[in-house]
């Protein structure tokens, strides 16, 4: 570590430090900060948290929540920070970056940091695209999420759906089918291209379609393409045999090459 660095950091009572209401990160992995708290114990904290002053001795955390929280679990009374010069705004939108530089954020994460950045500091899109380094369609495309239903958001967390997939929902207006048609993606598990054929369907038809009619028709197509491969095979000359047999859990397709 650097002499400007260490020049830098201060070892400040956790109890002088309160947490950041605008802290980005909504979810902290229990078992990774059980790791972290152990590591912690084991080391002390490597890297310094980031705060900033707001009162005589008294501080608030930019970056480093986790490392925060794990080491008072730890029961450490100190920790290492790096004092900066920052107000309120500048604050939060600090925070934001270094989870993004960090990659620690989930789109919904994103997503909901970009609004309350723009409704508590009256920035627009464009105001918060520079800031930040994205594009003003960017900051746009990621807060479109939030008009998602608050349950449709549940969902897309607790089965960890893709970002494209929580698009594709969104083309879904009436609250109730969006609900819906997130429990029937989530339930099924339901990947990122059968979803959108899913929702596709949904709004061409105006009714859920059927999980298990489409996925009889991907069967039956599996089974067409493989007896037509071992046909093309038997052609050629080779002792090829297909055959499909039926159990209580679906269907069984073996094939047989004899020497």
């Amino acid at each position: 570590m650097s002499d400007s660095i260490n020049n830098r950091i201060k070892y400040i009572p956790l109890s002088r430090i309160r947490p950041n209401h605008d802290q980005p990160r909504k979810y902290f992995d229990p078992e990774a900060m059980d790791s972290l708290t152990r590591s912690i114990e084991r080391y002390g904290v490597i890297s310094p948290i980031t705060v900033r002053e707001i009162d005589d001795e008294e501080y608030e955390l930019i970056s480093g929540e986790r490392r925060y929280r794990a080491a008072f679990s730890a029961g450490l009374t100190d920790i290492p920070c790096i004092v900066i010069d920052t107000d309120g705004s500048d604050c939060a939108i600090l925070s934001l970056l270094e989870n993004l530089q960090r990659e620690d954020l989930s789109f919904l994460e994103i997503a909901e940091s970009y609004k309350n950045l723009i409704r508590k500091n009256g920035l627009t899109s464009h105001d918060l695209s520079r800031r930040i380094g994205d594009t003003a369609y960017g900051v746009k495309e990621r807060m479109d999420l939030m008009k998602l239903d608050p349950l449709v958001r549940k969902y897309i967390r607790n089965f960890k759906l893709t970002e494209r997939q929580a698009r594709t929902l969104l083309h879904i207006r009436d609250r109730k089918t969006q609900i819906d048609a997130a429990r029937e993606i989530c339930e099924n598990g339901l990947n990122e291209y059968d979803t959108v054929k899913f929702v596709s369907e949904l709004l061409k038809t105006g009714h859920t379609p059927s999980l298990h009619m489409s996925r009889m028709k991907d069967v039956k197509l599996l089974r067409n393409t493989l007896s037509n491969a071992v046909n093309l095979v038997r052609e050629s000359g080779i002792d090829a045999e297909f055959t499909e047999t039926n159990h209580d859990w679906g269907k069984e397709f073996t094939i047989t090459v004899k020497n």
